[in-house]
């Protein structure tokens, strides 16, 4: 069965909100209609032509990139105007084009987390945070009867995710408490009342269901909320409270089980993203060219940093966490003379291999949500790595 644009978009945000993007990028829909079904979808890093004739050739009716194919505004998109190229091929083929960047960057579906996870990384956590989620509390009152029916739409709205405070991701789904009680009250002249007549006092055995959701939620939850309630106008409460949301920011820190020299660590960073340790980072192996590597072989690695894709300005912040090791990609000559001043390594994956685990990340969230269970995910094989070997 298919699903449309709006719900792919949906879900997505759902770990990674828009409003995490930074000012300067592009996200969301750029390319499309929302009400558009979708039956086939391609995930991709880059909008390159080879890309588009990708997706053509699969049938795909929707890309889903990292990178934003509009940047700066068009001032037209007339043929041979260079920047108007891949949208016109996406507009000439009926394809639809969303970007997640930034704001994936920051969620727990990056590449960071990614290779953190297949190194082993101990006690990990945020490299670089950049704020943490306000949470409210709602609480509605429904008739016995209507209960699921309600939980299940608020669950849609992304309701009851079972935020840990300071933690980077959710642990837990369609957390709610319930609680019984009488409802009462007296439908007006005027009124189209569920139950109860106009006039008389009505008495109904009611569900208090209650649960926490970001404040950026709130007007989506609170329209699904009124949506699937039976009643003209719901009660319910919505409560501002003082507990920490979820962490989001750049990267992540953490330790290996043992301290290991740095050129078996090095070694072993490039068994997992070739895919030699069966590491399943990536839909298919990568060449590793282009790798490179800075510090003392000899050096004690035991607390490693990485950020995913341009990752050398976070030298500084891996400084300040006492990491033993950088990886990260597009790391300049200077940012490694200031890394190793400092007795930092620095392992420079890249920003194509540094990015390119996230798709996997990507697929497999969404083929975890049973609405994708139809749709067919593909991660392109045309996307790879610019450079020539």
């Amino acid at each position: 069965m298919a699903v449309s644009i709006s719900y792919i978009a949906e879900t997505v945000e759902r770990v990674a909100p828009k409003i995490w993007a930074e000012e300067w990028d592009n996200v969301g829909l750029l390319v499309g209609d929302g009400a558009t079904r979708i039956e086939r979808l391609l995930l991709t890093l880059d909008p390159t032509a080879e890309v588009v004739e990708e997706a053509v050739n699969y049938g795909a009716q929707m890309i889903l990139a990292h990178h934003p194919i509009i940047f700066r505004p068009l001032k037209n998109l007339r043929s041979g105007n260079s920047e108007a190229e891949i949208p016109l091929r996406l507009i000439q083929n009926g394809i639809a084009y969303y970007a997640a960047h930034t704001n994936l960057d920051q969620s727990d579906l990056s590449s960071s987390w990614a290779l953190a996870a297949r190194l082993g990384l101990q006690e990990a956590e945020i490299l670089a945070p950049m704020g943490e989620e306000t949470l409210v509390k709602l609480a509605v009152f429904v008739p016995e009867a209507a209960v699921e029916k309600v939980r299940l739409a608020l669950v849609g709205a992304g309701v009851g995710q079972g935020i840990t405070e300071g933690e980077h991701r959710a642990l837990y789904a369609e957390s709610f408490f319930r609680s019984s009680g009488e409802g009462m009250f007296r439908p007006l002249p005027g009124s189209a009342p569920a139950v109860g007549a106009i006039g008389e006092l009505t008495r109904v055995t009611e569900v208090k269901l209650e649960s926490i959701l970001p404040e950026r939620l709130l007007a989506r939850a609170v329209r699904a909320l009124k949506k699937a309630h039976p009643y003209e106008e719901p009660a319910y409460d919505l409560v501002p409270l003082r507990n920490r949301g979820r962490v989001r920011g750049y990267g992540v820190v953490g330790y290996l089980a043992q301290t290991h020299t740095l050129a078996e660590v090095w070694r072993h960073v490039q068994e997992v993203l070739s895919g030699a340790a069966g590491s399943g980072l990536t839909a298919r192996p990568y060449s590793l060219h282009g790798l490179r590597w800075a510090g003392n072989p000899a050096q004690k690695v035991r607390k490693i940093a990485i950020v995913n894709g341009s990752g050398g300005g976070f030298v500084p912040k891996a400084l300040a966490k006492g990491a033993d090791l950088l990886l990260a990609g597009d790391v300049d000559h200077h940012r490694v003379l200031e890394a190793l001043q400092g007795g930092l390594a620095v392992g420079d994956i890249g920003h194509f291999l540094s990015e390119v685990p996230m798709l996997k990340s990507v697929a497999d969230y969404l083929k975890a949500d049973q609405a994708f269970a139809e749709v067919e995910i593909m991660i392109s094989a045309a996307n790879g790595c610019p450079w020539n070997e």
